[in-house]
């Protein structure tokens, strides 16, 4: 008889895949690759192409960094006080060293009247014997005070021996220094400091009176001492 399934089996077909895919028998490995290669390439660019904006932002920053903008010598990376004036003395940091402050510490030597009076006792009582630099030993006593002076206040002291016009001037000059320097001699015996102390002779050419009269000569015959 008439057999209802016999044809059930027919017109069933089955497609693999879908509008969007492509059927199995038309997928080609190859153009899968191709299109996975340009894709990497692509992204490799990008990278390549960061990667070099990068190093060439890094060499222009390294640039800017290792420049000297105020030229002080400080790179501008370690300069601390950037912008600083042409000529300006710096430290390590690229900031301006403070100018030594060189303090000149100047002796002030305060010489009294007291000290002044000293002094001129000393040359008051100074006396020589006749055409020599032996000092006469009534002049000891007011020279130890001279001594005393410059050995307690470390002053400084001058010396200058002067003479008549009585004889020849080359004689006067040696004498004059040498009455000067026998002076000095006996101040330092008493503990003055030699290096403090100056010796000058100037015979016959500084007088402070006239040679014409014995008064004069004898007051032209001297030692003078200035303190300082």
């Amino acid at each position: 008889g008439y057999d209802r399934f016999s044809y059930g089996h027919a017109g069933l077909e089955f497609a693999l895949g879908s509008k969007e895919k492509p059927q199995l028998q038309n997928y080609s490995s190859l153009a899968a690759l191709n299109k996975s290669t340009a894709e990497e390439s692509a992204e490799l660019r990008r990278a390549l192409s960061t990667a070099e904006e990068n190093a060439a932002r890094d060499r222009a920053q390294y640039a800017k960094d290792l420049a000297d903008d105020d030229n002080d010598g400080v790179a501008n990376k370690f300069d601390k006080c950037p912008g600083t004036a042409s000529g300006t003395v710096v430290d390590g940091s690229g900031c301006p060293l403070a100018a030594p402050t060189t303090k000149v510490i100047k002796e002030t030597t305060v010489i009294t009247e007291a000290d002044r009076k000293v002094v001129r006792d000393a040359i008051s009582n100074l006396e020589f014997d006749l055409g020599k630099s032996t000092i006469r030993s009534k002049s000891f006593s007011t020279l130890n005070r001279v001594a005393g002076l410059l050995v307690e206040k470390n002053f400084s002291l001058k010396l200058a021996g002067h003479t008549d016009n009585t004889g020849g001037r080359e004689l006067n000059l040696r004498l004059s220094k040498e009455r000067a320097e026998s002076v000095k001699a006996y101040l330092v015996s008493q503990g003055a400091n030699a290096s403090r102390i100056e010796a000058t002779g100037y015979g016959p050419d500084q007088p402070i009176a006239t040679n014409k009269t014995a008064a004069g000569r004898q007051e032209n015959r001297r030692v003078e001492f200035t303190l300082y």
